[in-house]
């Protein structure tokens, strides 16, 4: 073999090494490039998602919030309702009481009357006895 051709296997094979160690090292450079752009992708989507989601319970709090609201003023007009109801209900009560204390009165008067006209029936009795 002559010099020249092993110098010319060894000039190729050296940058056939260079050439794969180029390859090789560009290769890696460009799969970090794709990992970041991924990356970056993704935490743009992520952010993306998550203000989609901060909306969504944003939302979700305002019909809560609403909700509860309506519900409150519901309340308060049925409490309302009953209240009036409650103040006729005890009208009613203190009249019936009224007419109760009356008829207790009427009772114990003419009680008192039948007592009255028993003793005036008897003195009547006694006065037509001693005739």
């Amino acid at each position: 073999m002559d010099v020249s051709v092993l110098n010319t296997i060894i000039t190729a094979g050296v940058t056939l090494l260079i050439s794969i160690g180029t390859w090789h090292f560009s290769a890696k450079k460009d799969r970090e490039k794709q990992r970041e752009d991924i990356k970056a992708e993704l935490i743009k989507y992520h952010e993306k998602n998550k203000e989609e989601i901060l909306d969504i319970r944003q939302n979700d709090l305002r019909e809560i919030r609403d909700d509860v609201t309506a519900l409150g003023a519901n309340l308060q007009q049925k409490i309302a309702v009953i209240e009036t109801q409650i103040n006729i209900l005890s009208d009613r009560v203190e009249k019936h009481n009224q007419v109760v204390e009356r008829v207790y009165r009427c009772e114990d008067a003419d009680k008192l009357l039948e007592e009255k006209i028993s003793v005036a029936n008897h003195r009547i009795a006694d006065l037509e006895n001693k005739k």
